[in-house]
């Protein structure tokens, strides 16, 4: 059949179709005019001569965007307006011949009929039991507080229904929070590339068990270790697993970013509302700081209580940390060692990684690659990788000699050969033998001429062995000596100092500074940091030394002024009293000084006592003027025979009165 012949006989096909669809178009008196003169969009009802298209009516936006696999705007419409019900109305107005008002009739007496027989069936109960009681003996106040409070429900291991409130969303959308950060899928740190071995085999099967059991047992999960055991491995790997479950978003923080906390504008039931896991590597790293340790202590007790599985590393334990928050939720879970790894074990995992990447080395050469410089999983793992490389680029590793060298880049005889013919071309190579067995000489006498001239040594008898003399030879062995011995005393003689050196005191301002290896980043830390405390307590100690000093030299300096005011008016008891005080204050500033020493002891000297020959011993009630004048031994001269009157007459006396001490510049 030819395709003209099929377009006729589909065109006569589609006549006939619109023939009836005419036919009962007509037939509808609710067509209205507009309508049947509206112009047809289809060209195949054109071409007929259709004078009528029904108006398309436009579907819904979430009609059209709905998708069954993914129903996101219906969850949406769900959750907001509540799901759809059909509308089923109790009056069936359906029936034909029948009237609202028999029905209603009909409902009214079944209503009345179910009413009565429950009455009787009560009536019967009643008969036989207590009033105020159910048939089960249970008070009716306590069966309505139960209805009440839904306790029935919870009886018997039944499972509660939630009721669905329309006033609030049914369906809980996620929230996208800033902080903590989500844990991605990788394939670098899992349960593949996991080895265990007889130092971490205790933290594996824990964390199995949080794998094959989250939310449930074992929480909060606390994994111990050094560095280099693994514990950052392992707790992405515990990420990785349960990620796997698709039972919701795991969070991962890092030590350093806990600071972040601080800054955090979610709330916690916002942040741990679809959480499944929170972990965080090296979580004592903020141990130091008190109000970051204490924020982070609350966001774990917040996540714990609303069912958040926590899993933590640290390089001690809690019963080491500082009193905190953090140290109260954390010294109650659940705590794993990592040990450090042996060779033994590392033996094993380079095994494995030869046989994953088709290495053929013996024992000892694996021995030898774990033993070569730290002995830790990313040592091991570093010198497999160099072995790999070097295998791939043509070095045969025969023996131990072989893997040594390359681990060590020794480089053998054999291979500076090599490359050294590999650089030098064959114009070189000819050119440096030429020049090594032959003298090329240009003569002046034959033209063109090269002759190849070679000086042999010529071999005579005319050789005479030297005279050993004695002497010489003795003083030879003696100045050698003397010499050594004086190179030996200058070498221990120290150096006079120069006005130019650096004082030692000064030398570690120009000393060069050198890196410390990362590996002793810790210990360096941990030394200044006491180092640090130990100047900081020496300063406090020095300060409050000199403060106190200071505060007994003001003290002493008001005691010397008093003293000082008391001298002028002052008995001959009060300057001995003086001078004691004197004595004791000296002793208190000597005391303050401490490159002085104590003041000698104070020895007071004996006083001079005379004891006279002859009696002395008189009681003087009983002596009189008289007794003490020896008529024969006293002779009494006139005043008159020894004094003479003065040559000028009489004298008056005079008072003298001292003078006081003139400033220069005031006399006029």
């Amino acid at each position: 059949m030819s395709k003209p012949t099929k377009l006729l006989l589909a065109l006569k096909n589609a006549k006939k179709h619109l023939e009836i669809t005419t036919n009962q178009g007509t037939s509808n008196n609710q067509t209205t005019q507009s309508e049947l003169t509206t112009q047809p969009k289809s060209k195949l009802n054109r071409l007929t001569g259709g004078t009528y298209s029904s108006p398309t009516k436009r579907p819904s936006l979430l009609s059209r965007v709905g998708v069954a696999n993914r129903p996101t705007y219906d969850l949406i419409a769900d959750g907001i307006l509540g799901k759809n019900q059909d509308y089923r109305p109790k009056l069936s107005l359906n029936k034909t011949g029948g009237e609202v008002s028999g029905l209603v009739a009909e409902r009214l007496k079944n209503l009345r009929e179910r009413t009565l027989s429950k009455i009787s069936n009560d009536t019967s109960i009643a008969e036989s039991s207590f009033f105020g009681f159910e048939s089960d003996g249970t008070p009716i106040w306590s069966s309505v507080v139960s209805g009440q409070r839904d306790i029935e429900e919870g009886l018997h291991h039944q499972i509660k229904q939630n009721k669905a409130n329309l006033a609030h969303h049914s369906i809980h959308l996620p929230i996208i929070v800033d902080w903590p950060k989500t844990l991605e899928y990788s394939s670098h740190h899992t349960y593949k590339t996991w080895s265990v071995t007889t130092e971490n085999r205790r933290a594996t099967q824990l964390s199995e068990r949080v794998i094959d059991s989250p939310q449930e047992s074992l929480n909060p999960l606390i994994l111990i270790g050094e560095s280099q055991t693994g514990k950052s491995h392992l707790i992405h790997a515990i990420g990785q697993a349960v990620l796997l479950r698709n039972d919701g978003p795991v969070y991962f923080i890092r030590g350093d970013d806990l600071s972040e906390i601080l800054a955090v504008e979610n709330t916690w039931s916002d942040v741990f509302d679809n959480c499944v896991m929170l972990l965080i590597d090296d979580i004592d790293l903020i141990l130091s700081d008190q109000e970051v340790a204490n924020h982070v202590g609350r966001m774990l007790d917040y996540a714990l209580n609303m069912k958040v599985h926590v899993v933590v590393t640290a390089r001690s334990s809690p019963e080491d940390w500082p009193a905190s928050s953090l140290w109260d939720i954390l010294r109650g879970g659940v705590r794993s060692i990592l040990g450090r790894v042996g060779a033994g074990s590392l033996m094993l995992y380079a095994r494995k990684l030869s046989n994953e990447r088709n290495l053929m080395l013996s024992d000892e050469q694996l021995a030898l690659i774990v033993t070569d410089g730290d002995i830790s999983w990313r040592g091991t793992r570093s010198g497999i990788d160099k072995i790999e490389a070097a295998i791939d680029s043509g070095e045969k590793l025969l023996d131990t000699v072989d893997v040594y060298k390359l681990l060590n880049d020794i480089h053998s005889d054999d291979e500076d050969y090599l490359e050294q013919s590999k650089s030098e071309s064959v114009e070189d190579i000819a050119n440096r033998l030429i020049t090594s067995v032959i003298d090329v000489v240009y003569s002046d006498e034959e033209l063109g001429g090269i002759e190849i001239t070679t000086t042999l040594p010529e071999l005579s008898n005319d050789y005479t062995p030297p005279e050993i003399d004695i002497e010489s030879f003795i003083g030879n062995q003696t100045d050698l000596v003397e010499a050594h011995i004086k190179k030996t005393l200058d070498d221990l003689t120290p150096e006079a100092p120069s006005v130019i050196d650096v004082n030692d005191r000064d030398k570690h301002l120009v000393a060069k500074m050198t890196r410390i290896v990362k590996q002793d980043h810790a210990k360096a830390a941990e030394i200044l940091t006491e180092l640090d405390m130990g100047i900081d307590q020496r300063f406090a100690n020095s300060d409050g030394e000199i403060n106190q000093n200071t505060g007994r030299l003001i003290e002493l300096e008001s005691m010397l002024l008093n003293l000082a005011n008391r001298t002028s008016d002052a008995s001959l008891e009060g300057l001995i009293d003086i001078a004691d005080e004197l004595r004791e204050l000296e002793n208190q500033l000597v005391s303050l000084d401490p490159e002085r020493g104590p003041l000698p002891e104070f020895v007071e000297d004996e006083l001079d006592s005379y004891t006279p020959s002859e009696e002395w011993n008189i009681d003087s009630s009983k002596v009189t003027a008289e007794s003490l004048i020896d008529n024969e031994s006293i002779t009494l001269n006139p005043i008159d025979g020894v004094l003479e009157p003065h040559p000028e007459g009489s004298v008056k006396t005079s008072i003298i009165t001292p003078v006081g001490i003139v400033m220069d510049g005031e006399e006029e």
